[in-house]
C-alpha cells in the first residue's frame, strides 16, 4: 500500500514507514503528521489546523490499511467473488484501494 502526501508531492510504501503526529500543543498553529524511516530524516506529509483532525486522517489511514489487508487475503480465495457480490461497488473501490492520499484539512469533519 501507498501513502501520498497532502500535496501529492511525496509517495512512500506503507510498510517502510512510521507515521506520527505532532500535535497542536507543541505549535500553537496546527497539527502534523510525518513520515520516516531508519533511512531518512521526518518528512511532513500533512498539515491539520487541530490535533482531531489530524488523529482523524491517522484513523482514515489505518481504515485503508485494513481493507487492503483484507482485500489482499480474500483475492487469492474462492470466497473472493461472494465478497464481491456482497459488497456495493463503492464499499468494494474503497476495499480494494492500494493508496492513501492525505486529504485537506477541510475535507476533514469531526
Amino acid at each position: 500500500m501507498r501513502i501520498i502526501s497532502q500535496d501529492g508531492a511525496l509517495d512512500v510504501p506503507y510498510n517502510d514507514y512510521q507515521l506520527f503526529v505532532i500535535g497542536a500543543k507543541y505549535d500553537a498553529k496546527v497539527a502534523r503528521i510525518y513520515c520516516q524511516n531508519s533511512y531518512a530524516p521526518s518528512v511532513k506529509i500533512a498539515e491539520y489546523s487541530t490535533n482531531a483532525k489530524a488523529l482523524k486522517a491517522m484513523e482514515m489511514l489505518r481504515k485503508v490499511y485494513e481493507n487492503n489487508v483484507f482485500y489482499h487475503c480474500t483475492a487469492s480465495s474462492k470466497r473472493f467473488e461472494e465478497v464481491q457480490r456482497i459488497l456495493s461497488e463503492e464499499q468494494f473501490r474503497k476495499a480494494t484501494t492500494e493508496y492513501l492520499q492525505f486529504p485537506q484539512d477541510d475535507e476533514i469533519e469531526v
